[in-house]
This record gives structure tokens, sequence and C-alpha cells, in this order.
């Protein structure tokens, strides 16, 4: 029996992959459960349709992805945080601080397949001044460098 599996099935498949099963796995388990449901001839050319639109739309995502890739590699931002008497930085920058000056900067329109996949590998937040070398993982194995530029051109007040 033929069927179109509607959700992951460990074992079997990935949501709408069309499967081969037993006639008793399909019915008495696949079915009922709204794991899968018959393949008509029908369907099984809808799910085609619908997987050559899902590629061209991965294609076109990863296009763009490699574009800004090559926008951020050794693009620098710069980051101005409150310094203490002996230039040691109050506070610290965050993944989400990069994550947001790099979307401001570079990514103006905010295209949801792109900020979706953006991964800043930072292991701890910066709290030191001078140039940081940070990876970006943009989604489906791209990945840049930026750098990262903490500078203290504020005075602290002595209080």
């Amino acid at each position: 029996m033929k069927v179109i599996l509607l959700q992951n099935v460990k074992g079997l498949g990935e949501k709408y992959d069309i499967k081969d099963v037993s006639d008793g796995y399909g019915r008495n388990f696949l079915i009922p459960k709204n794991l899968a449901k018959f393949a008509s001839p029908r369907d099984i050319e809808e799910i085609k349709k619908l997987k050559a639109g899902q590629e061209l739309g991965k294609e076109k995502t990863i296009n763009e992805l490699k574009s800004l890739a090559a926008k951020l590699n050794g693009a620098e931002i710069e980051f101005h945080p409150k310094l203490g008497k002996n230039r040691e930085v109050y506070g610290s920058i965050t993944k989400e601080n990069i994550k947001t000056s790099i979307l401001e900067k570079f990514i103006p329109d905010k295209n949801e397949k792109v900020l979706g996949n953006i991964e800043i590998e930072l292991k701890r937040p910066i709290r030191a001044i001078g140039l940081h070398q940070i990876e970006i993982n943009l989604g489906f194995g791209i990945k840049t460098k930026i750098i990262v530029k903490i500078s203290g051109n504020n005075s602290p007040k002595d209080n």
C-alpha cells in the first residue's frame, strides 16, 4: 500500500514522503493515528509539485544566505559600552546584541527565512575592549566571520 506521510515517522520517513508499507501497518497504525493517508495517484502528483516548490524555495533561500555571507565576511560591527575607571567594560555584548546589529546594518528588509537561520557562535558574552572575531552560522551549512569591535570612547565619571 502506498501512503503519504503527514508527519515525520521515526524509522519510516519524513513529512510528505511517499512510502510503500504493508497493508496492516498502513490501515491499523499509520492512518488511524493520522501519521499518513492513502496515496491516490492525484495526491502523489500534488505532493511531487509541493516538493518541487519547496526545493525552489530552499534554493532561493540558500542563494540569499550565500549573498549575505559574502556581505558579512570580514565586516566590522562596533559597540561602545560604558567603561569603568580602569577601562573595564560594564555589562557585556551578547549574541542578541550582535544579531540585532547585524539585522539593522545588513538585513534591512527583515527577511523571515534569513532571520530564523542566523546563529551567533559565541561561547560567552564579550566583556573586553578590542577586536573579536565571531563566527556566524547562517544555516544550510553556510558560515561566515565578522569582527566585533568593542571600543570605549566615553570617559567614566569620577564620583
